[in-house]
């Protein structure tokens, strides 16, 4: 994945291939009731309103897509993150989980 400015996004499509292809971390900041999208070792689960307790467990040294239902809340958190924890690494699903179909 491209390195960019704050505020990058990754559209389903492309997080399908670079997924298909590649190892990458996935952040997904829903709640644990809601369905879990992907299952995998490396998904990490930690819920909106957890990330600031949590935040030694988001990596710095490797990019990381950060999802959620519409893409509200992963928005929020990647916000969040670079703007007071200086995370360069942080990628939003575009328009979230809830757009895919298959």
């Amino acid at each position: 994945m491209a390195n960019q400015q704050m505020g990058r996004e990754i559209t389903l499509e492309q997080f399908i291939e670079h997924y298909k292809n590649e190892d990458i971390l996935i952040l997904d900041v829903r709640e644990s009731w809601e369905t879990p999208f992907i299952k995998s070792e490396k998904v990490i689960h930690i819920p909106i309103n957890q990330i600031v307790a949590s935040i030694e467990k988001i990596p710095r040294t490797e990019d990381v897509v950060v999802i959620c239902q519409h893409a509200v809340r992963s928005i929020q958190v990647v916000q969040y993150l670079e703007a007071n924890h200086n995370y360069t690494n942080l990628i939003n699903l575009a328009g979230g989980v809830s757009t895919y179909s298959g």
